[in-house]
C-alpha cells in the first residue's frame, strides 16, 4: 500500500500499519531538509520578476531585465550574485566575505531570484575578491559567487499587496514583502508544483527577514496561501509541520485555494483540541476539504491526548472521520473511508443491510495464482533455512537498498487459547528487541523513528546477526499462514521491474538458547533476482527490497486455521443467533449441541460464554467437542 506522507522532511520512507511503516514512498520524504524542498530556481533559469511573473510574461521592451547591460552602475557600483548562503543571514553572510577579503565588502540592494541573492558591491575590486571565494564553504553549503556582467535589474519597493507591510525600510532594501514571500515559495515548492512544503517556517532565513512572527501573525499565512494558489494553482500536498499552530483559522480557505487538496500534514503542531478543525471541514466551512484523503496530526495534543485515553484509538479515527470522511490514510496509517473523494459528508449506511457478527468465519490463505504460490513457498524455505542455519547467508537476498524494520507488540494476548498456553502465560524479556523497535505507537521521538528504520543490505545484516539465535517449525505447515499477490511498479521506479511480489506471513519460532515460543508476523516485498546477481547465483528467484518484521507473545495458530466447525441448524435461530453460535464453535472446539447449550447457559450472551469459557473447559464431557 502506498501513501503520501511519510514522515516530514528528510524522514525517508515510512513503513505500514499499526505504527511501524514499510514501504511506502510518500511526498514529504522527497522533500529537502532545511528551508524547504525543491523547486529551486538555478541562475540562468527564468526567474519569478518583483510581481511573481516570469520574463516571457512581460510586452517586449518592458521586462523587468530592460536597461543597460554594463557591468557596474553609473555610481561605479557592481552586482554579484551568491548561492549557497541558505544556512545562514545576510547579517552573518557579509561578515564572513568581509573577513575573507581583508576588508569591509559593503554590500548594497540586497535582492533575491529564488536562491539566489543579488548584491551591489562598491567597486570592480571589490567584486573580484568576492569572485575568488567561489566554491568557500559557509554554513554548511558551498558558496557560488559571479560577476554579473548583465546585470539584473530590480523594480524599487513600491505598494506591498496581501495586506503586509515591510517591517524593513531604507533605500538599500529594495524587495517587497510580496517578493520575498514569493522567494520563498520558489525555495517550497517542488518542480511540479505540486507539492508545498511549509513547515518551520519562523526558522526560514526569508520568513526571519521580514521579522515576521508565522505564530501570531494570522496575515502571514493568509498571504502565503494567497500567493501560493496564484503561482502553482496545482497544489495537492501541504506540509504544515512544526509551526507552532493552536489555531487554524488562518488556513480556514486553503479548501478554497487548493480544491484539490489531498495530503495535509500538521504534524508537532499545538492543536489543543479536535475542534480547531472544524474550520477545514464541511461543519465550519464553506470550502471544506472534499478531496483529502491522508492526514498528519501526530504530536499534536489533541491527538496525543485522545490516543493515550481507554479505546483512544477508535475514538481518535471517529473524531477525525466526523469532519473529513474521505481520509484514508491518517497518520501514515489506512484507515477504511465514509465517503468517496468529493463528498462532504459521510455516505448513509445501509439500514437493510444484515447484521454482521464478528469475528467473521476464516477462509483459507489469499494466494494469487499458482506460480506466485511455487515461488513463494521456494522463497520461505530458503530464508528460514538461512535465517535460523546461516544468518550471514542472506546477504545475497536482500536488495543494495533494502529496508528492515522490527516493532514489539508487549500486549498479552488474549484469545482462549492464550489464557491456558504455558508458552503464552511465560514472562518473556523482549528487551532485546525493544532497542531497535519501531513501533510508532510507543516510539514518539522523531530521531529514533528514523534511526529505527534499518536502511541498505550491509545494515539490515548487521541488525539481523545481532538478534537471537532462532529455530522456525517450517516443518509442520499447519503452523505457518501465508498471503501473497503481485504488484506491479510504476515503470519509474529506482528498483527497474515491472512487478514486486507482496508476502505477508504469520507463525512461530523458539528462540534460542531461552527456548520461549513467539509469534511473529513477517512482511516481504519481494523483486525478481536479476540474471547473475548473487541472489540467482545463491539459488533464490528473487531479491528483498523490504522487510518488517512484528513479534509477540505466543499467540498460537489456530486463528488462521480454516473454519471446519459443523453447520448450525437454522430452525428457530435468529440470523444473529447463527452467527454467534457459528463464532463460538470455532473458538472452543464445541460440537453443535454443546455450543447451543453453552449459549443458552448465559441467555445468548456472546461475551459472556466465551469469557466464561476458559472456566468451565475442564468440566465438560469429551463428546462436548468435535
Amino acid at each position: 500500500m502506498s501513501n503520501r506522507f511519510s514522515g516530514q522532511r528528510g524522514r525517508g520512507r515510512g513503513r505500514g500499519h499499526g505504527g511501524n511503516q514499510w514501504g511506502s514512498d510518500t511526498v514529504f520524504s522527497r522533500l529537502g531538509g532545511g528551508g524547504g524542498g525543491g523547486g529551486q530556481h538555478q541562475e540562468g533559469q527564468q526567474p519569478a520578476n518583483d510581481r511573481g511573473r516570469t520574463v516571457s510574461q512581460f510586452p517586449a521592451g518592458k521586462g523587468p531585465f530592460g536597461g543597460t547591460d554594463t557591468t557596474t552602475q553609473n555610481d561605479g557600483r557592481v552586482q554579484v550574485s551568491l548561492k549557497g548562503w541558505r544556512g545562514g543571514t545576510e547579517e552573518s553572510l557579509q561578515k564572513f566575505l568581509s573577513n575573507k577579503v581583508g576588508r569591509h565588502v559593503g554590500a548594497t540592494d540586497i535582492n533575491y531570484r529564488g536562491d539566489v541573492m543579488y548584491i551591489l558591491v562598491p567597486s570592480m575590486d571589490i567584486a573580484q575578491d568576492l569572485l575568488k571565494l567561489s566554491g568557500i564553504r559557509f554554513a554548511g553549503d558551498k558558496l557560488s559567487i559571479q560577476i554579473k556582467t548583465r546585470p539584473v535589474h530590480f523594480g524599487s519597493a513600491g505598494h506591498v499587496q496581501d495586506g503586509f507591510s515591510s517591517n524593513r525600510s531604507g533605500a538599500n532594501d529594495s524587495l517587497t514583502v510580496r517578493d520575498r514571500l514569493v522567494a520563498l515559495l520558489q525555495t517550497r515548492a517542488d518542480p511540479q508544483g505540486s507539492v508545498l512544503d511549509l513547515s518551520a517556517l519562523s526558522r526560514d532565513n526569508i520568513i526571519q527577514s521580514l521579522s515576521a512572527d508565522p505564530l501570531h501573525d494570522d496575515k502571514l499565512f493568509k498571504a502565503i496561501l494567497v500567493l501560493a494558489a496564484q503561482l502553482y494553482p496545482g497544489i495537492v500536498t501541504v506540509n504544515l509541520a512544526d509551526n507552532g499552530l493552536s489555531s487554524l483559522r488562518p488556513l480556514a480557505d486553503i479548501g478554497a485555494h487548493f480544491p484539490n487538496l489531498r495530503n495535509l500534514s500538521l504534524m508537532n503542531n499545538a492543536i489543543a483540541d479536535f475542534r480547531e478543525l472544524d474550520c477545514l471541514a464541511a461543519v465550519g466551512s464553506k470550502v471544506p476539504l472534499t478531496q483529502l484523503s491522508e492526514l498528519i496530526l501526530t504530536g499534536n495534543p489533541a491527538s496525543n491526548a485522545e490516543l493515550g485515553a481507554p479505546n483512544g484509538g477508535a475514538s481518535y479515527i471517529e473524531k477525525v472521520q466526523q469532519r473529513f470522511p474521505t481520509i484514508c490514510m491518517l497518520d501514515m496509517n489506512p484507515v477504511t473511508p465514509r465517503a468517496q473523494p468529493g463528498q462532504a459528508t459521510s455516505v448513509p449506511l445501509d439500514t437493510n443491510a444484515s447484521p454482521k457478527q464478528l469475528p467473521f468465519p476464516i477462509a483459507q490463505s489469499f494466494v494469487e495464482n499458482q506460480d506466485i504460490n511455487d515461488l513463494t513457498n521456494t522463497f520461505l524455505a530458503g530464508f528460514f533455512g538461512l535465517y535460523d542455519g546461516n544468518r550471514h547467508g542472506l546477504a545475497d537476498i536482500y536488495d543494495q537498498s533494502a529496508m528492515f524494520s522490527l516493532m514489539v507488540d508487549t500486549t498479552h494476548p488474549t484469545s482462549t487459547f492464550a489464557q491456558t498456553n504455558p508458552h503464552s502465560q511465560k514472562r518473556i524479556d523482549f528487551s532485546t528487541y525493544i532497542r531497535i523497535s519501531r513501533n510508532l505507537t510507543r516510539v514518539k521521538a522523531h530521531q529514533k523513528r528514523v534511526s529505527a528504520l534499518v536502511v541498505g543490505k550491509s545494515a539490515v545484516l548487521q541488525t539481523l546477526l545481532q538478534l537471537p539465535a532462532t529455530q522456525h517449525p517450517v516443518q509442520d505447515a499447519q503452523r505457518f499462514s501465508f498471503d501473497a499477490w503481485q504488484t506491479d511498479v510504476d515503470g519509474a521506479s529506482e528498483l527497474h521491474v515491472q512487478a514486486v511480489i507482496t508476502v505477508v506471513i504469520h507463525g512461530e519460532f523458539t528462540e534460542q538458547p531461552s527456548q520461549n515460543v513467539i509469534s511473529f508476523d513477517r512482511v516481504f516485498v519481494l523483486a525478481p533476482a536479476p540474471p547473475g546477481s548473487s541472489a540467482a547465483m545463491a539459488g533464490s528467484p528473487c531479491t528483498i527490497t523490504n522487510d518488517q518484521l512484528t513479534i509477540r507473545r505466543y499467540n498460537g495458530f489456530h486463528s488462521w486455521k480454516p473454519s471446519t466447525s459443523e453447520p448450525i441448524p437454522a430452525p428457530n435461530l435468529t440470523h444473529e443467533q447463527q452467527e454467534m453460535a457459528r463464532a463460538l464453535q470455532e473458538l472452543t472446539g464445541l460440537n453443535v449441541e454443546w455450543t447451543l447449550k453453552c449459549l443458552e447457559n448465559f441467555g445468548w450472551d456472546y461475551q459472556q460464554a466465551l469469557s466464561q469459557f476458559p472456566q468451565i473447559r475442564g468440566s465438560l464431557p469429551p463428546e462436548a467437542f468435535h
